[in-house]
């Protein structure tokens, strides 16, 4: 991803003035000063980038996954002292998906049975996938008192109240994400297909066009930026 955000931005004309990697021991911003900070990289560099950047009032965007709740506290810390955003997916696609499955959640009724399925490449370090997580996330959300199920075996039937979540991984499956409302007699599917990482590149640096000339300190949602 690191590589994808650079070509793009250069193709948009954008300045890369400083790469790091999750094998950087200090990040120093003294030299070369970014307007924003773009992470696709592992939680434990995440959390040092960050510590980096609100020493220097840099805002960040972060696409890593698998962020624990701890790191989750930490990133709520220093979003008091600069603009931080976090978002398991950046495509724009992926975020209208949302949008339709909150809608359908809210307009079926309850006896509608939800399950998600995820479908990633071998090399996908987190299971099940961050933006699987996010939707299951707006889905309770709605339905306050629904549990989650991650995988079934044995004699596992549907409870009433549950939401199913299915990972797959295998070849070099980009990104795909289904939300299956089933009813008695009728079923509604809501899909998203990635082909290309590049559009996560795309998506990240679209929006951090716009974000950093956000000067309030504050975690922030991808949809407040959009």
């Amino acid at each position: 991803m690191g590589q994808l955000v650079t070509k793009v931005a250069n193709e948009l004309g954008h300045e890369i003035v400083s790469k790091i990697n999750r094998s950087t021991v200090e990040y120093d911003f003294v030299g070369a000063k970014p307007d924003i900070c773009i992470d696709f990289s592992a939680p434990i560099a995440t959390v040092k980038l960050c510590a980096a950047a609100a020493a220097a009032k840099i805002p960040v965007l972060i696409g890593t996954t698998g962020l624990t709740n701890e790191d989750l506290h930490k990133m709520e810390d220093f979003s008091k002292i600069i603009p931080i955003l976090i978002s398991s997916n950046f495509s724009v696609g992926i975020h209208v998906l949302r949008k339709l499955v909150r809608e359908a959640t809210e307009r079926l009724p309850k006896n509608f049975n939800i399950e998600i399925v995820e479908k990633h490449h071998t090399q996908k370090k987190d299971a099940p996938s961050g933006t699987a997580l996010s939707i299951l996330s707006d889905i309770k959300s709605i339905r306050k008192d629904s549990v989650e199920v991650f995988g079934r075996y044995g004699k596992s039937e549907h409870v009433p109240g549950s939401i199913g979540m299915h990972a797959l991984r295998g070849g070099d499956v980009v990104g795909e994400h289904d939300v299956y409302f089933f009813g008695l007699g009728e079923r509604l599917e809501i899909a998203h297909r990635a082909t290309n990482r590049e559009i996560f590149a795309r998506g990240a640096l679209f929006i951090a066009e716009k974000f950093y000339k956000i000067s309030v300190p504050k975690l922030y949602d991808l949809e407040e930026i959009l």
